[in-house]
Parts: C-alpha cells; sequence; structure tokens
C-alpha cells in the first residue's frame, strides 16, 4: 500500500510539472514550438514514475500543492486559466471543444487533490514523519558534502595551484588576442554578430542556411561557430549539430558536432581558469564551493553526461562550473567526450533521418532517459551523506 501511495504521489507531482512548464512555454512561442504541451506531460509523467520507482517513501509533504499552486497563480494573474484546458487537449489528443471539458478538468482536478490530501493526512501511518527537531538532528548527524573529499597531499595541492596559475596566465593572453581582434578588425565583428543573432534565433533552417552560405567553408564556419556559441550564447548546442546532420550528412556530421563541441567546452574550462575562484568564492563562501568541489570530483562526469542528453539545457554552463572548481582538466576532458558521443550520435541521426513529431518524441526519450539518470545521482548523494541514517530514514513507524 505504501508503495501504491508513493507512486501515485509522484506521479502526479510529475504530472503538475509537466502542465507547469507547459505553461510557462505558452509565454514564449518559439521555445513552444520546439517542445510541445503532450511531449512536456509525457516526460514528467515518466520522470514521476521514475521517482516513484526510485523512493520509498514521501520527504517534501507538499511539494505537488506547492507546484500546483504556483501553476494556478500564474494562470490566474497572467490570465491564462484556460489555458490549462488547452494543454490537456493537446497534451491527451482530446477533440472536445474547450467548453466541454472544464467540468471534466475540474472533476479530474478535485479527485486528485482529494487523494494527495489523504496520502498527506495519513501518511504517518506508513512512514515515519520526522518532527522538525528530528529533521535537525538527522541533518546534524550527515556527512556533510565538503567531508567526503579523498584526502589530498600537501604536495599535490601545491601542483594544483601551479598548473591552475600557468592556465589563469594562458586564458587571459587568448582573451586579451580576442578581444583586441574582434575590435580592431570590423570584418569579424560584422560576421560574429551576424553569427551570433542566426543561433538567437533558435530555429535550425537559419542555422543551416547561414552555414550553407559558406559553401565549402561551410564545415570551418560550424566548427567555428560551435566553439563561439559556447563561449558567449546559452544556447543549446545540439541546433548547429541538427544543422551539421543535415548538411553533411549524420555520420559527417557527427564528427564535426563532435569536435567541434569539445573544442567548445574546452575553451569554456580554461576561460573559468581566468575568472578563478576569487570572485566566486565572495559571493558564495569557501565551504560552499568546497561542496562543489568534491561534488564535481565524485560524480562529476554523471552530471556532464546528464546535461549533455538534456537538450534543452545550455551544456557551456557545465563546463563553465567544472573549471571553477578544483576538477582536473583532463578527467573533465575524457568525461566531456565520453558524455557527449552518444547524444551527438543521436542528435545527428535524428537530424539527417526524423523530423517534425518524430524527431521531438525522440528528443523526449532522450530527456526521459536523463531526467532518470539525475535521479540515480540524487540516491548516490543522499545516500553518500546519510550512510549511518539510511535505514532509520525508510524504516516504518513502530
Amino acid at each position: 500500500m505504501q508503495r501504491l501511495r508513493v507512486f501515485f504521489y509522484y506521479i502526479s507531482t510529475g504530472l503538475a510539472i509537466g502542465y507547469l512548464l507547459s505553461l510557462l512555454l505558452s509565454f514564449h512561442t518559439k521555445y513552444e514550438m520546439m517542445i510541445s504541451a503532450s511531449l512536456l506531460i509525457f516526460i514528467f509523467i515518466g520522470f514521476g514514475i521514475m521517482l516513484g520507482i526510485a523512493y520509498k517513501r514521501i520527504d517534501i509533504k507538499y511539494l505537488f500543492f506547492y507546484i500546483e499552486a504556483f501553476t494556478l497563480l500564474i494562470a490566474l494573474v497572467t490570465g491564462k486559466l484556460i489555458q490549462i484546458i488547452y494543454i490537456t487537449k493537446e497534451a491527451f489528443t482530446i477533440n472536445i471543444p474547450a467548453k466541454k471539458l472544464v467540468l471534466p478538468v475540474l472533476a479530474i482536478f478535485l479527485v486528485i487533490n482529494l487523494i494527495n490530501i489523504y496520502i498527506i493526512a495519513t501518511l504517518s501511518k506508513y512512514q515515519k514523519v520526522y518532527t522538525k527537531e528530528e529533521r535537525k538532528a538527522l541533518k546534524a548527524k550527515a556527512t556533510k558534502l565538503s567531508e567526503l573529499r579523498e584526502n589530498i597531499s600537501e604536495e599535490e595541492l601545491a601542483n594544483r595551484k601551479a598548473i591552475r596559475k600557468k592556465q589563469q596566465i594562458a586564458a587571459i593572453i587568448i582573451i586579451a588576442i580576442s578581444l583586441i581582434i574582434y575590435f580592431a578588425v570590423p570584418g569579424v565583428k560584422n560576421n560574429l554578430n551576424h553569427a551570433f543573432a542566426t543561433i538567437s534565433q533558435l530555429d535550425t533552417k537559419l542555422v543551416i542556411e547561414y552555414l550553407r552560405s559558406y559553401g565549402a567553408w561551410a564545415a570551418v564556419v560550424s566548427f567555428i561557430l560551435m566553439i563561439l556559441q559556447s563561449i558567449a550564447a546559452p544556447i543549446p548546442a545540439f541546433l548547429i549539430t541538427l544543422s551539421n546532420a543535415a548538411i553533411f550528412g549524420w555520420v559527417l556530421g557527427a564528427v564535426l558536432s563532435w569536435s567541434s563541441a569539445m573544442a567548445g567546452a574546452a575553451v569554456c574550462f580554461y576561460l573559468a581558469r581566468a575568472l578563478g575562484r576569487g570572485p566566486i568564492e565572495k559571493l558564495t563562501s569557501k565551504g560552499a564551493m568546497a561542496s562543489v568541489d568534491v561534488f564535481f570530483e565524485r560524480y562529476g562526469h554523471r552530471t556532464i553526461f546528464i546535461c549533455r542528453l538534456l537538450p534543452f539545457i545550455s551544456f557551456d554552463f557545465v563546463s563553465y562550473g567544472a573549471g571553477l572548481t578544483n576538477m582536473k582538466f583532463w578527467p573533465f576532458f575524457i568525461a566531456t567526450g565520453i558524455g557527449q558521443l552518444p547524444a551527438t550520435i543521436v542528435y545527428s541521426f535524428v537530424g539527417g533521418t526524423l523530423t517534425g513529431g518524430a524527431q521531438k518524441l525522440f528528443l523526449g526519450l532522450m530527456t526521459l532517459f536523463a531526467l532518470s539518470i539525475g535521479i540515480g545521482i540524487m540516491k548516490k548523494v543522499y545516500n553518500d551523506k546519510h550512510k549511518d541514517n539510511i535505514s532509520l530514514e525508510e524504516s516504518k513507524p513502530e
């Protein structure tokens, strides 16, 4: 019975997330065209199912109600309450007029809420519900993420600092040269501005036309464009990957996309090295950065893999983040290569062979797969931090 309750709660929470994101997408037509409401609902119902399988208890009791209330508040404030009906029509391919759907949707909404209210109200019968003081005690007993770091000798730390110093000098020189060329050569500045304007449209057709306009130099321009979008444009690189597949075929397109993305990731990593940790530690704290360091050292390769699979997350942010931590370059570079290779091949194949709804469905499956891996990382981090409390956390009340 407990498993069924958890399963229903997480599935309904996933459904609520899907509606929230679909509503937010309705404010931006370009993004709405890239991924449909039906695909978002499908992805997050699947995500809820994965959560129900992975977790045996409900820890955030009111998560469903928070998400639902936030969704309704946005709909009410923006006058888009009827949009929820249209999302339902699209998500579940219902051909009934919107006005006739209002009562059925309201009835289902009430039923789901009543079931979840009952689940939360009777939670203590099926699992241990901790008081505020007990949660504080458990948190105090938990191992801090920064304490999970492997022991590093003073010599190794000194060596890392020396290497980072050299990386900072190299990166600063590259940045200075690049800025001089950009502002001193009008042709370079104009071409770069045009390139950024093109990829900022989030339209694969425009990117394809732009690359084809360079004829035999299309591959070179694509390589440079991938690096440039990595540095200065927080735009998903899969737009260029799909364009390369359409122009050069999926095999050659995959090779070009993978190699140029690797170069872009390396540049982002070293640019972050040039910025250094100082400003970030002042904005946060050394303790917070220590926790981030350990996270990247222990789980960074999985994080990189996930972010590369998710088509709507800019992978460049992860490259910058890794550069700000103590993660070494080669582990980062190797993890990047391995993590992005399957995704590049898949997106190249999709771009070269699939179109329309089939393409969106495939991207949705990849997104769901990435979210499932994310659940695995969350469980691994939790288990590492609460090794002594896991049996207590999952036990039922006596």
